[in-house]
């Protein structure tokens, strides 16, 4: 084999690698962009229950649908949400239950201290 034959060999080793390379990062980068999309979804929902909640000081009577609201969100938590916020909305569930009112105030606030940092963290800001 000549000098030439190796430096098309060994080039089209490299474009095939390349290639393999590009393909990986745009599929990681699909895959984060869709992760981010759906944690966003989850985002929303609890943004919904977060603003029926605060806008009142008998949201369950005044809101007829933060049952409904509160359910989606919980079910996107438990989808989308990472161990931790899945633990924090549970317990803001649970002081909701118990009619705690001190307690689900202080999780709420909690929870939301932890979703923003959260969400600056992976948008960058």
């Amino acid at each position: 084999m000549t000098i030439s034959d190796w430096i098309l060999i060994i080039s089209a080793i490299l474009v095939i690698s390349g290639w393999f390379v590009n393909s990986e990062l745009n599929r990681r980068h699909e895959i984060a962009k869709k992760r981010l999309d759906y944690r966003l979804d989850m985002l929303l929902a609890f943004i919904e229950v977060f603003l029926q909640m605060t806008s009142s000081k008998n949201p369950f009577v005044e809101h007829k649908n933060l049952p409904t609201n509160m359910a989606d969100a919980r079910k996107k938590f438990q989808l989308y949400g990472k161990d931790d916020e899945v633990k924090m909305f549970e317990e803001f569930v649970t002081n909701i239950e118990s009619g705690a009112v001190d307690a689900t105030n202080e999780s709420l606030k909690k929870l939301i201290d932890l979703v923003k940092s959260r969400v600056r963290k992976e948008l960058k800001i």
